[in-house]
């Protein structure tokens, strides 16, 4: 192999890992970052890269999943002409697929698992105690169809992906043959739409229905209509071979707006679980948890002072400890009760402060230089209807407000026009990825007005 080939392969790379550290949490990169480690070229002729992989089934997931990422990247290395053939350790001869290939043992799967969910970590209540048994219950039997799907939801920071990666993690441990994944819904969608622009939808379905343990966390991003049906096939086909289905969501299915009769029917199948936010006694027993495993020691007068005001989230009660130690450090002063006081009152303001329309609308306005007013009429101007839509996208995101309220708000238009707009917003944040940032900074700057 040449040296000029390979440092060719590495600049790739390189190039590559920044983009994936964009697309993926950061707890699940170094799981996503191994896929492409396995990777290994071994020729390079005739405009043709020929790489060893693992095994054929590896293969196919692969190409499911991480190749279309890879693609632009070897296209600017190597050129757009680029050809790629593939040789496996045992056989050394190009890749081949038949049906037999898919009777090879599967080689193991990376779960991308937050390696502290686990339920050693997670604390008890009675806010979460009977979502806390139904989730033991299945990680001890995932085969059993009592509890599939489990559909668990509540309001966000009440511990609802903690509570689901433990169940992956105990699933493991208890059953080591078991394929586990754990996938963030807005990863799911950002998937299929590489998978239909690469026209590998197969694959991508093939990879998806292999799965034994299927954790989708945030479902209520999945709101596309063709990622829907998509999801809805890969759910039937698990369902049907006993493979167990989790989810999570922040509203019931009863509150689930856009999204498809049959695939609300499917989720109410086997539990629909809340947790609620945790209560004063909970919720101090949580700080008390995050002394111990990050060995500090706050007074027992702060530890309940911080419990009883910060009622919101656990993450907010997290950030609370994060932000007497920051403050502490820079104005080199005790822990006490005062700087508690100061640290929580920041805190607590900050999540009274809801974002309304009405800032949604400032906001949007002002930054694409449209007429409050416009938005509000009948007028179809392209760029009009566009801030419309993201304003119908972002009240029903950030504002919580139902779709025929957002219509009646914004100039009584009816509940099908919300709901369209919405969908259209939903495809253009899909697949245009300069758009989406765009976007994304629009929402950092709402949240900051917050503060």
């Amino acid at each position: 192999m040449e040296q000029a080939v390979i440092s060719r392969w590495q600049s790739c790379l390189q190039a590559l890992r920044p983009e994936l550290q964009k697309r993926v949490p950061k707890a699940q990169f170094e799981g996503a970052w191994s896929w492409y480690e396995c990777l290994k070229p071994v020729a390079y002729r005739e405009g043709t890269l020929v790489l060893e992989v693992p095994g054929k089934v590896w293969l196919e997931q692969f190409n499911s999943v991480y190749w279309p990422l890879l693609l632009p990247f070897l296209r600017q290395g190597f050129g757009n002409e680029l050809k790629v053939s593939y040789v496996f350790p045992a056989e050394k001869k190009a890749e081949t697929t038949s049906p037999a290939d898919k009777q090879q043992d599967i080689p193991p799967l990376a779960p991308h698992l937050n390696p502290d969910y686990t339920f050693k970590n997670f604390v008890k209540g009675v806010s979460n105690k009977a979502a806390l048994n139904i989730a033991k219950a299945i990680a001890k039997k995932p085969d059993q169809s009592t509890f599939n799907p489990l559909f668990l939801y509540g309001p966000s920071g009440v511990g609802k992906t903690h509570l689901v990666s433990a169940i992956g993690h105990a699933v493991l441990e208890l059953h080591p043959d078991k394929r586990v994944l754990f996938v963030a819904a807005h990863l799911f969608k950002t998937q299929y739409t590489d998978a239909v622009r690469n026209n590998t939808v197969n694959d991508f379905l093939h990879f998806y229905q292999s799965i034994d343990v299927l954790i989708v966390d945030d479902i209520q991003e999945l709101s596309t209509p063709n990622t829907q049906r998509t999801f809805f096939h890969i759910f039937n086909h698990l369902q049907l071979n006993g493979r167990q289905i989790i989810i999570t969501c922040d509203r019931p299915p009863v509150l689930f707006e856009g999204i498809e009769e049959r695939m609300l029917s499917r989720f109410k199948w086997g539990i629909v679980m809340e947790m609620e936010r945790p209560d004063v006694l909970l919720r101090r027993d949580i700080l008390a948890a995050k002394m111990r495993r990050e060995n500090l020691k706050f007074p027992p007068e702060i530890l309940d002072y911080i419990a009883e005001n910060v009622t919101s989230n656990v993450r907010d009660l997290q950030g609370v400890v994060n932000s007497i130690m920051a403050f502490s450090v820079a104005d080199d002063c005790e822990i006490d009760l005062e700087l508690t006081q100061r640290v929580v009152a920041r805190v607590v303001n900050m999540s009274r402060k809801d974002i309304t329309l009405n800032d949604i609308l400032k906001t949007l306005c002002a930054h694409f230089k449209v007429r409050q007013r416009d938005i509000i009429e009948k007028t179809r101007k392209a760029d009009v209807v566009m801030v419309r839509q993201l304003v119908m996208y972002m009240a029903q995101k950030y504002a919580k407000m139902g779709q025929t309220q957002i219509g009646q708000e914004l100039g009584h238009r009816d509940h099908a026009t919300v709901l369209h707009g919405i969908r259209q917003m939903e495809k253009r944040l899909a697949a245009d990825r300069a758009f989406r940032i765009e976007v994304e900074a629009l929402e950092g700057s709402l949240k900051s007005q917050r503060n």
